[in-house]
């Protein structure tokens, strides 16, 4: 028996619930596949992920895999980002409404391929995106302000339309959003460049993804620089026009008002607080002056493929 040990961080409520009334049958599945020891931990509340991941790692888990949406898989980021360990490595079991990242990865979606990565325990350096406003943050997927963290609070805090499956929420959500949305007088700096403007969105990070639409199609996964879009002054009709644009990622900066690239760091300024989020989850609503960074190769992620 090899020495890992794998800890599930479980979230019942992901997938509208569905993850907890299936978890016994899959757990059935755990055990007759899965070649190396684990254990496993509940974890349905905010910020439970994160006490929870810190809690293995200091018991001997050397492979994190959360069974959950984007929320789960931030949580237990971001307790291996502040446990600093170098050797922990990161799997996935998907179980969420749109499981972006693992899209973007490639990662299965049946339970048994999963676990056959997992058991190959194929690992690559992976980077996070830093944010530093009320506290820091990581993510792994996308950070996001504006209309985007607005629709992820809707989502994920007050958890509406959660009876809705699929990519088909987010954008009904995303619908709601632009209907009462107002801009944000905002400075965006991004190296040399200064963007100044009401802000409508702003996206950053490795990951191309977010909520089934391609917004950053300049991701570079393993990158060593952020990929960001900034769209600046746009109307509520530009906005719903451009979620078709979004959806497909033919967006760039011919557009007005979108301004796109790469970066190491930026920042957001603005005279109200501001409401961020990173990987589906809003953590900060009361800073004014947000710092984004990224972290190259900053963890280990399994691979579904060598």
């Amino acid at each position: 028996m090899s020495d890992e040990l794998v800890h599930f961080i479980v979230n019942p409520q992901s997938r509208g619930g569905s993850t907890g009334k299936k978890w016994d049958k899959m757990l059935k599945t755990i055990n007759s596949l899965l070649k190396f020891k684990f254990e496993v931990a509940i974890a349905d509340g905010i910020g439970e992920g994160v006490v929870a991941t810190k809690e293995a790692i200091d018991t001997g888990a050397t492979i994190l895999v959360p069974v959950g949406g984007e929320g789960t898989i931030n949580e237990v980021v971001n307790g291996m980002y502040q446990k600093n360990n170098e050797k922990l490595r990161l799997g996935f079991i998907r179980a969420g409404t749109v499981n972006d990242y693992q899209q973007v990865i490639n990662w299965p979606s049946d339970l048994e391929t999963q676990l056959e990565a997992i058991n190959r325990n194929q690992t690559r350096k992976t980077p996070l995106t830093l944010v530093k406003a009320d506290v820091d943050r990581v993510a792994l997927n996308i950070a996001d302000v504006g209309i985007g963290a607005n629709i992820a609070y809707a989502s994920s805090v007050e958890r509406r339309l959660k009876w809705i499956k699929g990519e088909f929420r987010y954008t009904l959500l995303a619908l709601r959003a632009v209907k009462n949305w107002k801009n944000i007088p905002a400075r965006v700096t991004v190296d040399d460049r200064e963007i100044e403007g009401n802000l409508s969105m702003l996206m950053t990070g490795f990951s191309s993804q977010a909520g089934g639409y391609k917004v950053l199609p300049q991701a570079e996964t393993f990158g060593s620089k952020l990929a960001y879009l900034t769209a600046m002054d746009f109307g509520k009709v530009k906005m719903i026009r451009m979620m078709s644009i979004l959806k497909k990622g033919t967006h760039d900066e011919t557009i007005q008002g979108v301004y796109m690239g790469h970066t190491s760091e930026l920042k957001i300024t603005a005279e109200a607080p501001l409401l961020f989020e990173v990987d589906g989850e809003p953590f900060s609503y009361n800073s004014t002056t947000i710092v984004v960074k990224a972290i190259p190769k900053a963890i280990n992620v399994i691979m579904s493929t060598t």
